[in-house]
């Protein structure tokens, strides 16, 4: 009810001062208009040590996680649909679910084919943690096999978004599938920014996304125009 609302402490969401998994789940927030704690976790030694003295006191401790008051929620998928629940952003029809959690879906498929290209997986990312002595990371070979899929995949993509959202040409019909297929194929048109020629509906869905609430405002603030990591600055490609 409406005291409970009153009373009910803001959302936070903690990650590393990053964009990588958590920026779709900030944009949701910041859509939202609800009060909330943006909590990023310094990419430094100290920012390490920070996790780690949290991290045992988390469900399957992992970042991003969200708490809202006693609950506690890890892995980024799985915070997507519970803030999705909770601020009005999961469909109720069921074809409508199932067309967001395929997109939901395919575009985690393509951020992790990013990140296996952009992250030496034989490289200590943390301190204390072994690197491999005799792995090669091929940067170049998995770049190009990235960007053939990728542009593959947008050709699905731009037919699922000739309405505008996913789900229709209303903003009132947005869900939490487009906040993560925005952001990760943002990171993926900076990365390789030739392969969206072949999706010009997609292009035109983020222009939309662009100029939602809470979205217009956060790229036209100097933080964001300061320029923000994708990947971690330890990355082959972080931009």
């Amino acid at each position: 009810n409406e005291y409970k609302s009153y009373l009910r402490m803001p959302f936070k969401l903690v990650y590393w001062d990053l964009r990588g998994l958590g920026e779709p789940l900030r944009y949701m927030l910041r859509y939202s208009g609800q009060d909330w704690e943006d909590d990023r976790i310094p990419m430094s030694e100290d920012g390490f040590k920070t996790w780690m003295s949290r991290k045992d006191g988390l469900p399957l401790g992992n970042l991003p996680y969200l708490v809202d008051g006693d609950v506690q929620v890890t892995q980024s998928a799985a915070v997507a649909r519970y803030l999705a629940r909770r601020i009005g952003l999961m469909p109720s029809d069921e074809k409508d679910l199932t067309l967001c959690e395929m997109v939901e879906q395919e575009v985690y498929d393509l951020k992790l084919r990013m990140s296996i290209t952009c992250y030496d997986p034989y490289k200590s990312y943390m301190p204390g943690a072994p690197a491999s002595e005799i792995g090669k990371h091929d940067y170049d070979f998995l770049k190009a096999a990235f960007e053939k899929r990728l542009r593959e995949r947008l050709e699905q993509l731009d037919k699922l978004y000739e309405k505008g959202f996913l789900l229709g040409s209303d903003e009132s019909k947005i869900c939490y599938a487009d906040f993560l297929a925005y952001e990760f194929m943002d990171h993926a048109r900076a990365f390789c920014p030739e392969c969206f020629e072949v999706a010009p509906n997609f292009v035109r869905f983020m222009g939309l996304f662009e100029g939602l609430k809470g979205v217009k405002e956060w790229q036209n603030g100097e933080v964001y125009k300061a320029g923000q990591y994708i990947n971690s600055p330890m990355a082959k490609w972080a931009k």
